[in-house]
């Protein structure tokens, strides 16, 4: 039995008889009354109950019916999807995603992108809370709140794990701030983001690749939403600050900052591409996927141990 084979019979199936389904398909018709016999000799069952005014499925043609349909469904999928990678990403990808997410992850490697990628237009749209691609004209989001996901009817797929890291820089006398223990941290100033304040107070949970825990809550000395007023303050030896070790990977490697503390970070933290079921998904946005999934994951975890302060 080949594809064939179902789908002369499904369509025999469908028109009522062999004469129609000849008509329909311009298959001849003793070519699709050969097909059939050779299939019931096959399966060893008989398929159509035939008369000399009709034809009509029997109970195993009808389940197998039902069967060939299935499959040839798939085979069409199969096909169409390869026709589609086919096709030239065109038209416009809507992502959305934090003004954090947005500068730390995307904006690197974005250009790249629309270099190889000359037909198709990237709107980043921003937003500090959850938005749901179902609910919107977005086309995929970039988060880590996949506890967010509603129902089923969305894929979140894991492109990368960061974590945040302690860094601060040196003084304009040179001094830098060197803790030897999370404990100390509450006595040195310090620089938070809002969404770490509790009670007028700055709450960090710190961990280590060994399984330690320490918890650290202090007044800072500076309290803001903007992470790059938090890179400024901290390179300045304003204070230690929490950040992405992603965005300060290329300072702590020109020493413009040093990584305080370099054993405790916080514990990692997933980055998902969250985007509606991939059936039927155009090949622009589907390329943006592929794009991002393999240019995000590396920028996870990367050692960090010889920029630690003296």
């Amino acid at each position: 039995m080949n594809l064939n084979d179902f789908s002369y019979f499904a369509a025999v199936a469908q028109h009522g008889g062999f004469t129609a389904a000849a008509r329909a398909t311009g298959i001849d018709k003793a070519r699709l009354s050969r097909c059939v016999a050779s299939l019931e000799e096959n399966l060893g069952v008989r398929l159509l109950n035939r008369s000399t005014r009709s034809i009509s499925l029997t109970d195993a043609g009808q389940r197998f019916y039902h069967g060939c349909q299935a499959v040839l469904g798939s085979a069409r999928a199969a096909m169409e999807s390869i026709a589609e990678l086919q096709k030239e990403p065109a038209g416009i990808v809507r992502i959305g995603c934090s003004v954090v997410l947005a500068q730390n992850y995307l904006a690197p490697i974005l250009p790249h992108y629309l270099a190889t990628h000359p037909k198709v237009t990237v709107v980043v749209e921003h937003g500090d809370r959850w938005i749901n691609p179902l609910d919107s004209d977005l086309d995929l989001a970039l988060t880590t709140m996949v506890e967010a996901l509603p129902g089923s009817s969305l894929v979140a797929r894991e492109i990368g794990r960061v974590r945040r890291i302690l860094v601060t820089g040196r003084t304009s006398a040179g001094h830098v701030f060197a803790p030897d223990h999370p404990d100390i941290l509450a006595h040195l100033p310090l620089i938070a983001r809002i969404e770490d304040m509790h009670d007028g107070e700055v709450r960090w949970a710190l961990t280590t690749d060994d399984g330690r825990d320490a918890r650290v809550a202090a007044q800072p000395r500076l309290v803001t939403n903007d992470q790059n007023v938090q890179f400024e303050a901290a390179a300045s030896g304003a204070g230690i600050a929490l950040l992405p070790e992603s965005v300060v990977a290329s300072a702590l490697d020109d020493g413009t900052l040093v990584h305080v503390l370099p054993e405790w970070s916080t514990p990692e933290y997933s980055l998902h591409l969250v985007y509606p079921l991939p059936r039927g998904i155009l090949p622009s946005v589907r390329s943006f996927i592929d794009f991002l999934a393999s240019h995000l994951w590396p920028i996870g975890r990367r050692s960090t141990h010889a920029h630690h302060a003296d």
